[in-house]
């Protein structure tokens, strides 16, 4: 969805409990209308693409290795993705900024 520029839509892919941790902002929200105003203010609008460039189970958690470019400072970016999921909806979800590839 967010490479297709669907942020309207993302929000759909959490439980309304989860849980999201934006490391690189040092926030964290809670249920669905937190988690709906976080993607508004953090990712619509940025034209963003993300390419996935490792992704692994270790108990339960996946760890998503991932490189994003789009319309903000540090593009392009590495970013890590831990998530939990609950059935097929994320329950947790936490997002670590890993560094600017920029010179």
């Amino acid at each position: 969805m967010k490479n297709e520029h669907d942020d309207a839509g993302l929000w759909s892919l959490f439980t309304k409990d989860a849980t999201v941790i934006d490391g690189g902002e040092g926030k964290a929200m809670q249920g669905a209308d937190e988690i709906q105003r976080w993607i508004q203010k953090a990712i619509a609008g940025l034209t963003l693409h993300t390419e996935i460039r490792d992704c692994n189970d270790q108990g339960g958690e996946w760890i998503i290795d991932t490189v994003m470019t789009g319309n903000f400072k540090a593009s392009p970016a590495r970013f890590e993705y831990f998530i939990i999921l609950n059935g097929d909806k994320i329950s947790s979800l936490r997002v670590e900024f890993r560094g600017s590839f920029k010179k």
